[in-house]
This record gives C-alpha cells, structure tokens and sequence, in this order.
C-alpha cells in the first residue's frame, strides 16, 4: 500500500549501503499504474533521487532493494522525460460508477511493484462513515478511467468491495445503535 511504503530506506544491493528513503510514488494515468519511486537522500553522495520501477529488484514490508546506485536519475531529468507527463497524484480523487454513483474518496492505493499495476484502492466515504464502518478496499476490475480529478469505475467494481473491517460498528458489534 502506499502509504506503507513512504519513509521506508532504499537500499543498494551491490554494497548494502542505505542510499535514502522513500519520499514518493510516481503513479502514470496512462498505464494505471507505478513508474517510479522519490527518494530523499541520505548520509551516501548518490547521483540521483529516482529509482525507476524496472530498477527495483524487491519492495518489503521493511525496504526498497536497486541493484546499485548507479539506477538512480536525477529528479529534473525525469521530470522532462515522456513518462512523467502522464503522472498523477491519485490521493484525494473522487470515485464515481459510471451510472454516476459518488463511491468516495482515495485514501490510499493497493499496487503490485513487480507489474506496477494498481490492484485498488482504499476509499473514504465521509469522516462519521469511516469512523462508524472503516474504510473500504476498492479493486481495479473492468474498466477504469482516471482523469486530474476524478476515477470512473465499473459498477461490478463495487460489488467487489471489501470492508477493512475497521471502524466502530465491528468493534461494538452490529446491533449496537450509535
């Protein structure tokens, strides 16, 4: 998840050194998914600050794993490259089907960094929602349009939402009344 992966240490495989943390995820709209992952330097000179996603060998629960640091670009280059052109911040957007059902929010984004590709996303509907019923997992099935300020989805998208099972109706159970 994303917001798992931020402040995790990026780590070169070919000497072990820690060469920074994870600052951000690059997401594309024109593939749907991850592109490449910001850095914040650390202690180690390294050229650049951009590890791009076909540079990963591995993402843990604990660390970002690149070959060396040689992989990394720097930020201004990838900024004028091709791809970055089609980058998106996918946090904050509104969900709607594409009967025009308002679904929420994104509060977060489910992504497989192997592929790249955005499995989903974990939806806000609203502060007293979230606090009473959790959150809810949103995939990524059939077809799904992202623009600047909105994500269109299938409505067979939402049946297939999961809840988190957080809030405080599973907690209190469902037949207390709040």
């Amino acid at each position: 998840m994303y917001s798992h992966v931020l402040g995790l240490p990026v780590i070169s495989a070919s000497n072990g050194l820690k060469i920074g943390n994870l600052k951000d995820v690059v997401f594309s709209k024109e593939n749907k998914g991850v592109i490449a992952f910001v850095m914040e330097k650390g202690g180690n000179p390294v050229k650049g600050n951009v590890v791009m996603l076909h540079d990963v060998l591995s993402l843990g629960n604990d660390a970002l794993i690149v070959s060396n640091s040689n992989c990394l670009l720097n930020y201004r280059k990838f900024k004028k490259s091709i791809e970055i052109s089609e980058k998106i911040k996918l946090l904050g957007l509104k969900i709607y089907t594409r009967q025009g059902e308002d679904i929420g929010v994104v509060q977060d984004i489910l992504f497989d960094y192997r592929t790249g590709k955005v499995e989903g996303v974990k939806v806000s509907d609203g502060l007293v929602q979230d606090i009473l019923g959790g959150r809810n997992i949103l995939p990524f099935i059939g077809k799904v349009e992202i623009s600047n300020s909105n994500i269109l989805i299938e409505s067979g998208a939402v049946e297939e939402m999961v809840s988190t099972g957080g809030g405080l109706r599973s907690r209190l159970g469902n037949n207390t009344l709040l």
